[in-house]
């Protein structure tokens, strides 16, 4: 438990969970391995890297308004090895980066400028700052597009696989999209009341748990019903060497079935580490059912 712990503290869990759900994606859509080891890397450093950044930002501005947490905690108590851990993984970051093809370096670039915009105030047209986390709701939404682009369509690009040839690619990242919100949900669930005194309007906040708790539920049915589609579509596509086998979609029905159910009945009540990691979790139990299971 104190590894766990530690783990999620240094931001290490979720940069492991990031890479768990990237080849969870590789081995679903047969995408060649050799090409991908040094984005491998990259997305590890690179999760690690803005984790720490914000979440350090975060804490030096007082944001925090629980001082009990672990994060808070840990870089009390370890504020030159946070300082230190975010250096490296920023130079990794970069280096991994320029080793990587220049079409999924662009793609990157997409990704890290919502990244970075979401923090930052711009001007509206009557000179009013705002930012695009002020915006109701966008900021769930930010999270699966940049989860979902980084976890389907960079292993795509850098293993130069043609999109226009893979019709199936953009039904996974719809999958994971979905999939996506659907374990980030809970983190507002969660939230809630903390929310409540901020001015970021997140779904629980406005339309309450009940709601939130059926939006979950749907969001969980779409996405069962996505993955079966992406199960039929590649076996079609593999002819009669069929690499996906039937308990490699029952395994993940249920683990969104678990998933639910603790949602429903748990979510709004435990403590932020443990719903860190039961969904940041959730990615690393996908790639190990996709790992163990198909061909």
């Amino acid at each position: 438990m104190r590894i766990l712990k530690i783990l999620i503290e240094t931001n290490l869990f979720v940069s492991l969970a990031a890479v768990a759900f990237l080849w969870a994606n590789i081995l679903l859509l047969g995408f060649p391995h050799q090409h991908l080891y040094f984005l491998t890397l990259q997305v590890f450093f690179s999760t690690w890297f803005i984790y720490q950044v914000s979440r350090w930002i975060y804490f030096k501005k007082g944001a925090y308004t629980n001082t009990e947490e672990l994060v808070v905690k840990w870089f009390e108590k370890y504020p030159v090895l946070t300082q230190s851990t975010i250096f490296l993984s920023g130079i990794l970051t970069i280096v991994f980066t320029f080793l990587l093809k220049w079409e999924t370096i662009r793609l990157l670039i997409f990704i890290g400028g919502i990244s970075v915009l979401y923090p930052i105030p711009f001007l509206k047209p009557f000179g009013i700052k705002t930012r695009l986390r002020d915006f109701p709701f966008l900021k769930i939404f930010l999270i699966a597009i940049v989860w979902s682009v980084t976890s389907v369509l960079l292993p795509a690009t850098e293993a130069g696989i043609s999109l226009s040839e893979r019709k199936d690619v953009y039904l996974m990242l719809a999958t994971q999209f979905i999939f996506i919100l659907f374990i980030t949900l809970p983190f507002d669930i969660n939230d809630m009341e903390l929310d409540k005194t901020t001015s970021i309007k997140t779904i629980p906040g406005v339309f309450g748990l009940k709601t939130s708790k059926i939006i979950c539920m749907l969001l969980g049915i779409l996405c069962g019903a996505l993955t079966l589609f992406v199960y039929m579509l590649e076996n079609w596509r593999s002819g009669m060497n069929i690499y996906i086998m039937e308990r490699t979609i029952i395994l993940l029905w249920l683990l969104l079935l678990l998933l639910q159910l603790f949602t429903f009945i748990r979510a709004d009540k435990v403590n932020k580490w443990i719903i860190k990691v039961v969904y940041d979790g959730s990615m690393i139990v996908y790639f190990l059912i996709v790992f163990f299971t198909i061909k």
